[in-house]
């Protein structure tokens, strides 16, 4: 690279930096402007939803939870949870059974392998002897054939 092509280069990439930091800079001050807004957006928010509940229990169309409701409460979401922890119960050992029956599938598929690979030796030792049968028998026809080729003295 020459000196020239070296500075335009270098000086691309300065620009760059610098339209890089003042792009951070920006969204720096906004997060601070955000931060510093954060306990009024806070409060605002409480007041919203707090606001409505409050007007219906002043006008008299509402009213708080008394601790018998929330007992109540209580109990039925024990209930349920407890219900939902034997329905997981249950899912748990047919899951358990589903691996046992797995496990002993892959076992029968252990021993399938097995005696595919006993055939496969046999297969190669039966090979063998075959060819040496067929290599017996052509050496026999060989001969034969030579025999006959020969003229009768």
């Amino acid at each position: 690279m020459t000196a020239p092509q070296r500075r335009a280069h270098i000086a691309g990439r300065v620009q760059h930096l610098e339209s890089w930091a003042f792009t951070a800079g920006g969204e720096i001050a906004d997060i601070k402007a955000a931060i510093d807004q954060l306990p009024t957006v806070i409060r605002q928010e409480i007041l919203e939803y707090t606001e409505p509940v409050f007007g219906e229990i002043m006008a008299g169309r509402a009213t708080l939870a008394t601790r018998q409701d929330l007992e109540a409460l209580e109990r039925r979401l024990t209930g349920r949870v407890d219900g939902l922890a034997g329905r997981v119960d249950g899912l748990t050992g047919r899951v358990d059974g589903l691996t046992d029956r797995v496990d002993g599938l892959a076992g029968r598929v252990d021993g399938l392998t097995d005696r595919l690979v006993g055939l496969t030796d046999r297969l190669g030792a039966l090979e063998g002897t075959v060819e040496r049968r067929l290599s017996g028998v052509e050496s026999r026809l060989d001969r034969v054939l030579a025999a006959l080729a020969k003229p009768e003295s």
